[in-house]
Parts: C-alpha cells; structure tokens; sequence
C-alpha cells in the first residue's frame, strides 16, 4: 500500500480525535462542577506580563463546585479575579481567609490567615440550565460537521491515489476509515451524552433544592451561549 494513503490514514485519525478532544474541552469550560480544564485559557495580567493562571497562584480545590486560589503574590489579587472574570463571566467569585501554619524568617512556627479567592459554580438553575444545553448542542453539532467533513475530504483524496491499488488494499483502507469514524463518533456520542446527564441532574438538584417539581424549560434563543465560557471554536479544513 502506498506510503501516501497511510499517511493520510493517520492524519484523519489525528484531526478526528483532536476535533472530539477539542469538543470535550470546550464541555468542561461549560462549566457544572469545577473543572480543572476551565483555568486552562486564562491569562492573569501580573507585573504588566500576561501570564497562566497557574504561574501567579496555587490552586486548589475546596470541593467539587469550589476552587480555592491562592495568589503568590497578594497584590495579585485583583489581576486574578479579573482574568477569570474575562473568561468565565458566570464564576462567583468571593475573597475569603483561612488560617495556615507556617514559619517566619527565622524558622520559626507561627499561625497566620491567608487570603484566598473561592471561585464557585453558579447553579443550573432554569435559565443556566437552557444556555448550558444550547451550548453543549451546539460545540456537538459543530463536531460533527468538522468530522464529516474530514472523512470525506480524505476518503476523496485517498480514492485518487488509489488508483491501480490492489481491490484487497482498497477494501482494506475503506473499511478502516469506516471503523475509525465510527469509533471516534462513539467516543463523540459518549461525551455529549455524559455531558447532558450531567447538566440534567444538576438541574434536578436545584429544582429539588428549591422545592420545585420537573418543569419545562423554554429555550431563550436571544441569549449567547458563550457568555458561560468566553472560548473561541475553531474550523479546520
């Protein structure tokens, strides 16, 4: 088989796993529980630098809707607020203390409080819950669209220099674009379905917690579902 329709094999099945990857990525910025992958994209201005979140703080989790971050510097503060703020607009956000042990200069143990930022995940009340299913849908479908495309872009390309092939070689190769998009659609499938679930039962939790019963939720068409994730979607061709 020729070189040049393996290669292009490959390259299908590294843009199909990275469009599924990239879908799942933008799920967890879509934020239900705290998601390590939504501190990913922020950048914090310190010292007059853009810099990753994780450079200019400790970040911890106080439980699964709570981070605890602690600047490394606290005039880093505010700077830290305000990059989450850019990226997940729909973050609490809420200065609090806690009271560590630690050692002074010389060694010795003291007691101090120090001052933390707990960022916490908004409810899925009604209308959260409604933005954040537009928003799982529509990263979904684009996902979709991208991976469609691509494997007819590559089997176009394949079946040209696959001329004069042996009919086993091409069968062959067929059969593994088949297998390989179906497998990567499973996986798509999975995450979509995982994500909804997840969504739903948060849902569930807060109409139980507000003593309310199942109801129907009406889709607000006019909203924006990234205003819960500032995150550009990119097309690759």
């Amino acid at each position: 088989m020729k070189q040049i329709i393996l290669r292009e094999y490959s390259e299908l099945e590294e843009k199909l796993a990275g469009y599924v990857g990239a879908m799942n990525f933008r799920f967890m910025n879509l934020c239900v529980k705290a998601e390590e992958a939504s501190l990913i994209p922020i950048r914090v201005n310190a010292d007059g630098i853009g810099q990753n979140l994780e450079n200019v703080s400790t970040i911890g989790k106080k439980d699964e809707y709570n981070f605890m971050i602690v600047p490394n510097v606290d005039e880093y503060m505010n700077a830290i607020a305000m990059g989450i703020a850019a990226v997940h607009p729909d973050f609490i956000q809420k200065v609090e203390t806690v009271n560590v042990d630690a050692f002074d200069t010389s060694g010795n143990p003291i007691n101090q409080d120090v001052a933390y930022l707990l960022v916490s995940m908004p409810e899925v009340d009604d209308e959260r819950y409604d933005l954040l299913k537009q928003g799982v849908d529509f990263f979904y479908e684009e996902c979709k669209l991208q991976m469609d495309k691509a494997v007819m872009q590559s089997t176009s390309r394949i079946s040209m220099v696959s001329i004069g092939e042996p009919a086993e070689d091409i069968k062959a190769i067929s059969e593994g674009i088949d297998k390989l998009k179906a497998d990567k659609s499973e996986l798509r499938d999975k995450l979509h379905a995982e994500k909804l679930k997840e969504i739903e039962d948060a849902h569930n939790k807060w109409l139980a917690e507000n003593g309310k019963g199942p109801q129907g939720n009406t889709n607000d068409e006019g909203r924006d579902v990234s205003m819960s994730m500032r995150l550009d979607a990119t097309d690759e061709s």
